[in-house]
C-alpha cells in the first residue's frame, strides 16, 4: 500500500491509468454485478406489500401570541419555539405515546368486528396466544390506558399483554417504522404521517397518535388554568371597585363644588388631603405587605426546586423588632414635638415627613416579619410548587397594582396640598379628578380582556394542541417506485463493484507495470517480457518463426526476447550471470529463450545451470549433473575435458552444464581448480554464456559467483512487491556499479504491457 502511494506521487497520471485499465478488465463483473442489483431491487418491491400512508396535522399554538400576560415586557423566542418543537418529536417517541397507542390498536383488534389485523393459525397455535386470557388482556388494557400507565414486564399478566402486542406487530420498535412527525416549515403546524397495509388503520394510527401526544404533554406542562383565571377575575373585580369608587368621588365632587367660594376650595382641599393621605398610608402598608409575602413565597419556591432569580432570603426576627420598636418611640417623640404651638408650618411638615418615613419603614419591616412567619407556616404544610407559582403570580399583579394605588394617592395628596391657600378652581380638581378615573378604566379594561383570552387560551402555551386536519384512510396504495429502486440499487452495486475492484488493486503492493517497477528498483529496465500461458503452448512454440500464426501473445513474447537479445549484445559482454530476488521469477525461461534467439543469430551458447536449489535447466534437457565433482586440477586439454561433460540442448548451438539439487552454496560444494576457476578458456570458445543461480532474497549463490561474470542479469516477475528482502536484494545488485546489465521484468500482463 505504501508503493502505492509513492507511486501516485511519482507520476499520477499513469496510476490513474492503470486503475482504469484495471475496471475495463473486470468490466464484465461489473455489469454482472450491476444487472444484479437491479434485479435485486425490482424483486423486492415486486414482493413487497402495498402500503397505505395517512396524515393528521395539529396546530401547537407554540408561534402564537401569549395572551395572558402578567408582563408586558414578554417577548416572542424563536429559540425556545425550536426547543419546544424538539421536545415534540422526543415526546412522540416517548415510550409512553408509543405505548399507548399499542393499547388502543390491541384493544381495537381484540373487541371491534372488523379488526386492523388477524393472526395467523400458526400463531394462534403459540403458546403466547393459548395460554393468553383475553378478557384479562381486556381489563388491563382499559386499565393502563386510562391511567396513562406503562405495562410493567415484572408482572406476569402485564407481561402477557406484552407479549401480545408484539405478536399483533403493535410494539414501540415496529411503531416507530411506521410513523413520522414532522413539522410543517417554520410554521406552528406539525403533521404525523403513518403508513401500514391497511388503510384504515393508518387513519387511526396517525389520528390516536397525536390524541395521545396531547395527553402526554398536558399531563407534563399543564397548568392549573381554571385557577389562573379564578385569580384574573379577582383582580378584575378588585379594579372594577376601584374604577366605581373614582366615578362617585367625581360625581360627588362636581355636586358640592357647584356654588363653593375660594374659602370653601381650600377647606375642601384640607379634607382631601386628610383623606388622601390615610388611603396613600393604607396603600403603603398594603404595598410593603405584599411584597414581603412574595419575598417569601419566592423563598419556598427555591427551597422545593432551586433559587429563583430575584428572590432574597427573610431577615431576621428579632432584629426586626428591636427595629419596630425603636421607630415607634421615635414616632411618639415626634407627635409630642409636633403639638407645639411654637412649632413654625414649615417645621410641622418637616416633623410630620419624618413621621411618614417612619411608619413607612414600620409597615416594611412588618411585612418582612409576616413573610418570615408565612414561610415556616408554609414550609409545615408542605405547599406544592404549583400553588406558590400561582400565588406569586397573584402576588406580582396585586403588587404591580398596589404601586400604581400609591402613586396615584402621593400625586394626588400633593396636588390637593398645592391647592390649600391658593384660589383653586374647580375645572382643574374636577380635571384631576378625570385623569386618575380614566386611568383606572384603562387598567380595567386590560384585565378584563385578559381574563376573555384566558377562556379560550391555556396560561402555559405547551399543551395548547388543536387538530386542524383529521387522517382520513388513503384510497389508493402508495406508489411502488420500484424503477426508482431498482435503478438505485443497480447504481450502488455499480459503485460497490468499483469501489471493491479499485480496493483491492490499491492493496495489491506488487509491482504490476514496467513503470512502477523501474521507479521503485531505480535500475535500467532492459525490456519487459509479457506473461504467456506455458499450458496451452509449449517455449518453443512461442519461439517458432511463424507468417501464420496470428496470436498477439506470441509475437509480442517474440519481439520482446529479441529485444532484450540486442540489449545484451551491444553490452560487449559474454558472461551473463542470471539471478532473481525471489524463486520461480522465470529465470530459467529467459535464458532458455535467449538461448533460442541467439541460436537463430548463429551465435554459440553455453548455459551452466548453477541453481543447485531448483535445477530445472538441467532436468528438461535431461543431462548428467557434472558441476560440483568437474576440477581441471592444472591439466593442459582444460578444455577437452570442459567438453566431455557438457551436454547438448535441443536448441541449435545450445549446450548446457548441469548440476545436483541441494541445499549447499557453490563456495560449500565446488572442489578446487572448479570449472568457473575456468571460466575464461571456456569463455574464448562461446559467443554467450549464461550461468544461472538460486534467488538473491534466501540464497548467497549469485553473490558467490558474480566475480566470474561479465556482467549481472536480474529477472523480476511482475507479480513480486517491494518487500524487505526484495530491497535488500536490490540494493546488493545495485552495488555491482557497470557489472549489473539491468533489469527484465517478467510475466507482465498484456495490457499493463504499455502502463
Amino acid at each position: 500500500m505504501v508503493l502505492f502511494h509513492l507511486k501516485s506521487q511519482n507520476n499520477p497520471t499513469m496510476d490513474l491509468l492503470y486503475l482504469l485499465y484495471s475496471l475495463l478488465r473486470k468490466k464484465w463483473v461489473i455489469l454482472l454485478c450491476t444487472v444484479a442489483g437491479c434485479v435485486a431491487g425490482f424483486v423486492f418491491y415486486m414482493f413487497r406489500p402495498k402500503e397505505y400512508v395517512s396524515l393528521a396535522q395539529y396546530s401547537t399554538g407554540f408561534t402564537m401570541e401569549q395572551k395572558v400576560k402578567i408582563k408586558q415586557e414578554e417577548t416572542f423566542n424563536l429559540y425556545e419555539i425550536d426547543i419546544r418543537f424538539s421536545n415534540v418529536n422526543v415526546a412522540f417517541a416517548s415510550d409512553k405515546v408509543l405505548g399507548m397507542l399499542a393499547y388502543k390498536l390491541l384493544l381495537h383488534d381484540l373487541e371491534d368486528a372488523v379488526p386492523f389485523r388477524t393472526l395467523t393459525e400458526k400463531q394462534k397455535g403459540d403458546r403466547t396466544y393459548s395460554a393468553a386470557d383475553i378478557a384479562k388482556v381486556k381489563q388491563v388494557l382499559r386499565s393502563k390506558t386510562s391511567s396513562l400507565e406503562l405495562l410493567n414486564s415484572y408482572n406476569p399478566t402485564e407481561r402477557m399483554v406484552m407479549d401480545l402486542i408484539a405478536m399483533y406487530g403493535y410494539d414501540a420498535k415496529s411503531m416507530m417504522k411506521q410513523l413520522d412527525l414532522q413539522r410543517v416549515g417554520r410554521t406552528d403546524f406539525i403533521n404525523i404521517f403513518a403508513n401500514s397495509e391497511n388503510p384504515h388503520l393508518s387513519a387511526y394510527m396517525a389520528n390516536t397518535a397525536g390524541e395521545q401526544l396531547i395527553r402526554f404533554f398536558n399531563e407534563i406542562y399543564g397548568f392549573r388554568t381554571q385557577s389562573a383565571s379564578g385569580k384574573l377575575d379577582s383582580l378584575v373585580a378588585t379594579k372594577k371597585r376601584v374604577v366605581d369608587s373614582l366615578t362617585r368621588r367625581l360625581e360627588g365632587f362636581r355636586k358640592d363644588m357647584g356654588a363653593a367660594s375660594a374659602a370653601d376650595v381650600d377647606l375642601q382641599a384640607r379634607e382631601m388631603v386628610k383623606e388622601l393621605y390615610g388611603k396613600y398610608q393604607e396603600e403603603t402598608s398594603q404595598l410593603n405587605k405584599l411584597r414581603g409575602e412574595l419575598r417569601a413565597v419566592e423563598e419556598q419556591i427555591s427551597q422545593l426546586g432551586g433559587i429563583e432569580p430575584g428572590t432574597t432570603s427573610p431577615s431576621n426576627g428579632g432584629g426586626n423588632n428591636r427595629e419596630i420598636q425603636r421607630l415607634q418611640n421615635r414616632n411618639v417623640e415626634l407627635d409630642k414635638e409636633k403639638a407645639d404651638d411654637n412649632k413654625t408650618a414649615e417645621e410641622k411638615r418637616k416633623i410630620q415627613d419624618e413621621i411618614d418615613a417612619n411608619t413607612t419603614k414600620i409597615i416594611q419591616l412588618q411585612g418582612s416579619r409576616a413573610g418570615t412567619d408565612r414561610i415556616k407556616e408554609n414550609d409545615k404544610k408542605n405547599v406544592k410548587r404549583d400553588d406558590l407559582v400561582s400565588r406569586k403570580i397573584e402576588l406580582q399583579q396585586l403588587i404591580l397594582a398596589t404601586e400604581t394605588n400609591v402613586k396615584k394617592f402621593s400625586d394626588e395628596k400633593g396636588k390637593w396640598e398645592g391647592i390649600i391657600g391658593k384660589d383653586g378652581g374647580k375645572d382643574v380638581l374636577a380635571s384631576e379628578m378625570q385623569r386618575d378615573l380614566d386611568l383606572a378604566i384603562k387598567e380595567y379594561e386590560g384585565l378584563r380582556q385578559s381574563l376573555q383570552a384566558s377562556l379560550d387560551l391555556n396560561v402555559n402555551p405547551e399543551n395548547n394542541f388543536k387538530q386542524t386536519l383529521v387522517g382520513m384512510p388513503a384510497d389508493k396504495p402508495n406508489p411502488s417506485r420500484k424503477l426508482i429502486v431498482s435503478g438505485l440499487a443497480g447504481f450502488l452495486m455499480f459503485f460497490f463493484s468499483c469501489f471493491l475492484i479499485l480496493l483491492l488493486e490499491f492493496v495489491d503492493s506488487s509491482y504490476k507495470t514496467p513503470t512502477i517497477f523501474a521507479r521503485s528498483a531505480k535500475m535500467k529496465l532492459l525490456t519487459s517480457i509479457n506473461s504467456i500461458d506455458l499450458k496451452r503452448k509449449e517455449l518453443k512454440d512461442y519461439l517458432v518463426q511463424n507468417g501464420s500464426d496470428d496470436d498477439p501473445s506470441k509475437k509480442l513474447f517474440l519481439e520482446n526476447i529479441r529485444k532484450l537479445r540486442f540489449e545484451l549484445e551491444n553490452t560487449g559482454k559474454k558472461v551473463f550471470l542470471v539471478t532473481s530476488t525471489r524463486a520461480k521469477e522465470g529465470k530459467s525461461l529467459i535464458i532458455e529463450a535467449l538461448a533460442n534467439s541467439f541460436s537463430l543469430s548463429h551465435k554459440k551458447v553455453l548455459i551452466i545451470d548453477a541453481n543447485f536449489s531448483n535445477n530445472t535447466l538441467t532436468e528438461k534437457f535431461g543431462v548428467s549433473p557434472a558441476l560440483e565433482n568437474f576440477s581441471v586440477n592444472g591439466q593442459p586439454n582444460a578444455f577437452d575435458k570442459i567438453l566431455a561433460v557438457t551436454g547438448a540442448t535441443t536448441i541449435p548451438n545450445t549446450y548446457i552444464i548441469g548440476c545436483s539439487e541441494g541445499n549447499y552454496t557453490p563456495s560449500e560444494v565446488l572442489p578446487k581448480n572448479n570449472l568457473f576457476e575456468s571460466i575464461d578458456k571456456i569463455a574464448a570458445n562461446y559467443d554467450v554464456i549464461f550461468i544461472e543461480t538460486a534467488s538473491l532474497n534466501n540464497h548467497a549463490d549469485a553473490k558467490e559467483l558474480s566475480r566470474y561474470a561479465d556482467g549481472i542479469l536480474a529477472v523480476v516477475a511482475a507479480n513480486s512487491s517491494a518487500a524487505q528482502g526484495d530491497k535488500e536484494s536490490l540494493e546488493y545488485l545495485r552495488s555491482n556499479g557497470n557489472k549489473l546489465v539491468g533489469a527484465v521484468f517478467n510475466k507482465v500482463q498484456k495490457e499493463n504491457m504499455d502502463l
